[in-house]
């Protein structure tokens, strides 16, 4: 992640090419972005399979809150708590 500075935060964006990439995000850390279980659920792609990254999460304090679930054509989907209290979805094809 390359570290970016901003005003009164910390914030880290995710790799990124403008030429290939559709979606671009990044993690902030300030006094007004607060861990929480009911805010924004990010659904980054996972390259690997997503049942070996979901056993990561786990190992890292994490808890799964909903299992690897088909979503049809467009792959499969997990949510999971991570160690801060963070409520978060992550996307595989596989």
């Amino acid at each position: 992640m390359e570290e970016m500075e901003m005003p009164d935060m910390k914030y880290a964006m995710f790799p990124f090419d403008p030429m290939k990439a559709k979606v671009a995000g990044g993690l902030a850390q300030s006094p007004m972005h607060t861990p929480s279980a009911t805010g924004f659920d990010n659904l980054p792609q996972c390259k690997s399979r997503l049942t070996a990254s979901m056993r990561r999460v786990e190992k890292a304090g994490g808890k799964i809150t909903m299992l690897k679930t088909s979503i049809g054509q467009n792959g499969f989907m997990a949510f999971f708590t991570d160690s801060e209290g963070n409520t978060m979805a992550i996307h595989s094809n596989n």
